[in-house]
């Protein structure tokens, strides 16, 4: 029988660590970390942060966010701008291509649907 699976704390853990760049870097490279806490199939789901800085992005995956801390500015290849801030939620649709310039420091927690 399947079990319930939690990540307690997500707006304090601090044991998030390295991890590949979500997204192609427009200048320096922001520093990124994660803790993934669920894999099965097609769904993976995690906590995220990101330091301020550019990213171009071009997603294959369907992902639902929850923004914790942080300022989020989206903006589509087809010039629709989006903010998003602490206390957020939005979906990412699969095939959205754009720029995303973290303000302030990122934490979302997040489900993806690749």
């Amino acid at each position: 029988m399947p079990e319930i699976k939690v990540q307690h704390q997500c707006a304090s853990k601090s044991d998030l660590v390295l991890t590949e760049t979500f997204g192609e870097a427009i200048g320096p490279m922001p520093k990124q970390t994660d803790s993934g806490f669920f894999e099965e199939g097609n769904l993976i789901s995690g906590t995220w942060e990101c330091e301020p800085g550019k990213l171009e992005l071009a997603l294959e995956v369907t992902e639902f966010c929850h923004i914790l801390e942080g300022h989020w500015i989206l903006t589509s290849e087809s010039g629709q701008v989006t903010e998003v801030k602490a206390g957020d939620s939005f979906v990412f649709p699969n095939g959205w291509k754009g720029i995303a310039e973290v303000k302030e420091k990122l934490r979302k927690v997040y489900m993806m649907i690749l």
